[in-house]
């Protein structure tokens, strides 16, 4: 396959100040036709001026999501961008020691996604006709985990070939899994170890959610996904009644999974207490988030401690020298 046809599609949200340093790096490749750029309702609308003056670089922009959806995003960034061959670069990545040409020669019969730590599992370059084949990402997944695998299975059910790119092909910007969960346009370097903690267990509970909600009610090509319309600013609303959803008892079922996984990770309080416990001590998300009062933060940092410094030598392999 030439490379003709070849789009890099990038979302951000609150993430400029990534993307201005990744796309100087995604100009630098002459293999791609365009880079579609997607701003998922950053607070600060993403502009034109703000990225490199390659005239492949094209600026989209979705109004009116509160709430970070990879699946929604990237479904419309795909649906926007012109080439046949789909190379998907989240903000905060880049092309680095990789010989694209090599892959694109075999892209017609080869999904290849990303390999290693930081994000780089979330990267792929496949054909559009594969993407389109399994209906693209699932949009009844929400906030952060379970996606790209959700989307390898669902490749692999259609008999299309996975293969990891080298590590090494996939350059990254790190960051805190608080900066990553968050999608906030955090200032800071360094994230806080409470920080840290509240965004690992939501995205463990949201992780968890999807991968139940993957199972319950699987992604094909025949289901409809979110429409857009075109605003009279030139830019994408939602028509929120086609966004996807589950069936109430479903929901509601997922609602109590994630509020029982992200309490007990966050708080390490067994899951028979957390089911046990009120709502009104330990809510459920609302939209993704967590009400975490200042006592919450309090235990954490108090009997949290002391009962992981407990548990931790029960764990297996502590006493390993």
């Amino acid at each position: 396959m030439t490379t003709k046809g070849l789009s890099v599609i990038t979302v951000c949200m609150n993430r400029q100040q990534h993307l201005q340093s990744t796309a100087v790096r995604v100009a630098e490749f002459a293999h791609h036709q365009e880079h579609l750029v997607l701003d998922w309702s950053s607070r600060e609308p993403l502009r034109r001026d703000q990225l490199p003056s390659d005239s492949r670089i094209r600026v989209e922009r979705v109004e009116g999501e509160t709430r970070w959806n990879l699946c929604r995003a990237y479904n419309v960034a795909a649906q926007l961008a012109h080439g046949d061959v789909l190379l998907k670069l989240d903000a905060d990545c880049w092309l680095e020691q990789i010989d694209l040409d090599l892959h694109l020669k075999t892209v017609s019969d080869v999904c290849w996604f990303g390999s290693g730590l930081d994000g780089r599992l979330g990267q792929f370059l496949m054909t559009r006709a594969a993407f389109e084949a399994v209906g693209g990402f699932n949009e009844l997944l929400v906030g952060y985990g379970f996606d790209d695998k959700d989307l390898k299975a669902r490749l692999k059910s259609l008999d299309f070939a996975i293969q990891l790119l080298p590590e090494a092909s996939i350059g990254v910007i790190p960051h805190s899994i608080h900066e990553r969960v968050s999608r906030t346009d955090i200032k800071a370097l360094r994230s806080s170890p409470l920080q840290d903690s509240l965004s690992f267990a939501q995205r463990r509970a949201s992780a968890m959610s999807n991968r139940i909600a993957a199972a319950h009610s699987p992604w094909t090509f025949r289901r409809m996904g979110t429409r857009y319309v075109q605003s009279k600013h030139q830019t994408l609303l939602a028509d929120q009644a086609s966004v996807p959803q589950h069936e109430p008892p479903v929901a509601k079922e997922l609602e109590r999974l994630r509020r029982q996984v992200f309490w007990g990770e966050f708080l390490l309080i067994p899951a028979a207490v957390v089911r046990r416990l009120p709502q009104c001590l330990l809510s459920s998300d609302v939209k993704g988030f967590y009400n975490v009062k200042l006592w919450h933060k309090i235990y954490w940092l108090s009997i949290r401690q002391i009962f992981r410094f407990l548990v931790m030598p029960l764990e297996p392999g502590f006493w390993r020298f």
